[in-house]
């Protein structure tokens, strides 16, 4: 049975109904149409496929600017470009809808949905299949999730599925398989049904990473992660393929996840979801505090742009964290403290969150996984770092210029260094100064005194996190504090833990990813330790700190101390040739000193001289100095002609 109606009546323009006819004559110039009974199991291919329209596979509901997306321009246009166009409109539209899409977002959209805007029929004929996977891994916080759920209400597609890995896991055997498959029931039932015409369905999986590990890599003798990640590969891209499904996964551990899930075929768009730079940073503030300048609860002293420049390495969740800290700041202010908890009734009307609340959130409340380990660099810092002399300039001058270094765009993207010298000469306190200078929004301290009780593997799983952490940041710091503890080396024996040498040896070594920049400052007291182990040539320099070797040096370090008096420091330094030590020494004294000093040979390290220092600050004025001496000379670190009587 078909349909005809009269070529005539539709070029006069008149209403054409369609009517039934059982013979009819092909007419040359004849269109001809074929539509696909209900029930019938051929699928139509080719232009001359049914009357009905095609559905858009854009959502025409689906608004670019109110995704609530900040600072994922490049990715969003990555997934556009690889995953979404063939299904129905022409490039020029493409481009257009990627005017207006943030960078990730827009990377995305392009690189998954490429395919799927074309007519079927042109995708035929290229012999193209579409993109059946994306893979968004990252840091936490940096929108993966909400990246995934606006894909699919941008998209007109069927209702997503959106699974937690662990809810596919079940304890009876063969469950956990029947809940994957349940998974993809629909789109089975449909592409057999429709063919090319089926509807896309999606399937987001939060947390891919619990139930795809790497297969043979969990305990235990079921074997159950082994079989289900076996069913997810055959759904994707077995013997039976589909070609109607659009698989998301988001995981924080790209590194946990069964390689044959990630080749072409499966999730083959694999978008990393970074933090945000300072752009991007502008954006998600000013999503986050639309509202409150829609209703004018912000102050006008408020500034997006400083606080972004504030917020290095704050993923999206922390920037929204920050501004809900402001918030409550703003509030606390409202609150009167008395016997009772009372909000002052004109709250609604005062209530203004200013720049001041902002900064009292940074300060005080919301501090980024990803910055600077600020405390750490503030307990290594303590006393400060002492410049007594031109040692100090010249290896801070040094560190300034490897800084540089590291920063130059044209550089090779990674700078290491040692600081080498004998113990107690101030390596770390140099090494955390030179890490607090570089102004580096990623800063991480590995010491061995938090790996106490380490295994040797935990050791070295620790070691490469703080690696892959400083890979994520456009310019990193890591500082390797006293390397000869954290590879567990002892001097009798000797004794060495060579996996976490190795693991340390290869990571010193390792380039960052491109358009990434990472520093690492390292500390030893043992240089020939160093060069026994083949870690001496890993570094592109290496500093020595030395110890304090003149009475000059060691007069600098006290004179800006406050042990001492001034009218004392000047009377000694008139007597003992530029000596500024600090003691009403009766004359006896002061001659016998003047004359041990003249031949003294000074070795000390900067920490050492320091707690001498303190120590002699317990005692009273008149015997500090012959004090300190005396302790010099019992230490080891001065080498006098004559004792002091």
């Amino acid at each position: 049975m078909a349909s005809a109606v009269d070529p005539q009546a539709m070029a006069s323009g008149a209403k054409v109904v369609p009517r039934r006819v059982r013979f009819g004559r092909l007419l040359p110039d004849a269109n001809v149409q074929f539509d696909k009974a209900e029930n019938s199991s051929l699928n139509l291919v080719g232009k001359a496929k049914g009357n009905a329209p095609r559905q858009s596979i854009i959502n025409p509901d689906w608004d670019f600017g109110k995704m609530g997306i900040g600072g994922l321009d490049n990715e969003f246009n990555a997934i556009f470009r690889r995953a979404f166009a063939s299904r129905v409109f022409p490039p020029e539209l493409v481009e257009q809808l990627e005017k207006g899409l943030d960078n990730e977002f827009n990377a995305i959209f392009r690189r998954a949905f490429a395919s799927r805007v074309f007519p079927p029929e042109l995708v035929e004929q290229l012999g193209c299949k579409h993109v059946k996977g994306i893979l968004l891994f990252g840091p936490p916080g940096t929108g993966k999730t909400l990246m995934a759920r606006q894909i699919g209400q941008m998209l007109n597609a069927r209702e997503p599925k959106i699974v937690n890995g662990p809810q596919i896991l079940d304890k009876y055997v063969g469950e956990s398989e029947a809940n994957v498959r349940r998974l993809f029931a629909d789109a089975e039932e449909e592409e057999k049904r429709c063919g090319p015409n089926s509807g896309l369905h999606i399937i987001i999986f939060d947390e891919i990473d619990a139930i795809c590990k790497a297969r043979g890599s969990t305990g235990g003798n079921t074997g159950v992660h082994d079989t289900v990640v076996n069913q997810l590969l055959s759904k994707i891209d077995g013997v039976d393929q589909l070609n109607n499904i659009l698989v998301i996964g988001m995981t924080n551990r790209r590194d946990m996840i069964d390689e044959a899930l990630l080749r072409p075929g499966r999730l083959e768009v694999q978008m990393e979801i970074g933090l945000p730079d300072e752009k991007g940073r502008v954006q998600i503030l000013n999503i986050h505090t639309k509202r409150m300048k829609e209703y004018k609860k912000m102050a006008d002293d408020v500034d997006a742009k400083e606080l972004a420049a504030l917020t290095k390495n704050f993923s999206g969740a922390e920037l929204e964290g920050l501004v809900r800290a402001a918030q409550s700041t703003a509030m606390n202010r409202l609150i009167k403290a008395s016997s009772k908890v009372e909000v002052d009734p004109e709250a609604m009307e005062k209530l203004l969150v200013e720049r001041g609340d902002f900064l009292h959130a940074l300060e005080n409340d919301i501090k980024p996984a990803f910055g600077t380990a600020a405390e750490a660099l503030e307990h290594f810092l303590a006393r400060g770092v002492i410049n007594w002399g031109n040692p100090v300039s010249s290896l801070l001058e040094d560190g300034q210029l490897f800084i540089n270094q590291a920063r130059a765009t044209e550089a090779s993207g990674l700078v290491s260094v040692l600081l080498e010298g004998p113990p107690n000469s101030g390596k770390t306190a140099l090494a955390a100064q030179l890490a607090k200078i570089s102004d580096f929004p990623f800063v991480k301290v590995c010491s061995p005194e938090d790996m106490v009780g380490f295994t040797e593997t935990a050791k070295c799983l620790q070691i490469r996190k703080y690696f892959d952490d400083a890979y994520r940041s456009t310019l990193s710091c890591i500082l390797v504090d006293n390397i000869e503890r954290l590879l567990d080396y002892g001097p009798i024996g000797p004794r060495y833990s060579n996996l976490t040498l190795q693991a340390l040896l290869v990571l010193l070594k390792k380039q960052p990813p491109p358009g990434r920049k990472l520093l690492i400052l390292c500390t030893s007291s043992r240089r020939q330790v160093m060069e026994d182990m083949e870690i001496l040539s890993a570094f592109t320099g290496v500093l020595h700190v030395p110890n304090l070797s003149t009475p000059e040096h060691v007069l600098a370090v006290l004179e800006q101390s406050d042990a001492f008096s001034k009218r004392q420091l000047q009377a000694i330094q008139h007597d003992l040739r530029g000596a500024k030590y600090s003691d009403a020494f009766s004359k006896r004294q002061l001659q016998a000193v003047q004359h041990d000093l003249r031949g003294a040979k000074i070795f000390i390290g900067i920490k050492k001289l320091l707690a001498l220092v303190d120590m002699v600050k317990q005692m009273d004025e008149e015997s500090r100095v012959f004090k300190f001496l005396t302790k010099m000379q019992e230490e080891g670190a001065m080498d006098l002609g004559t004792t002091i009587q």
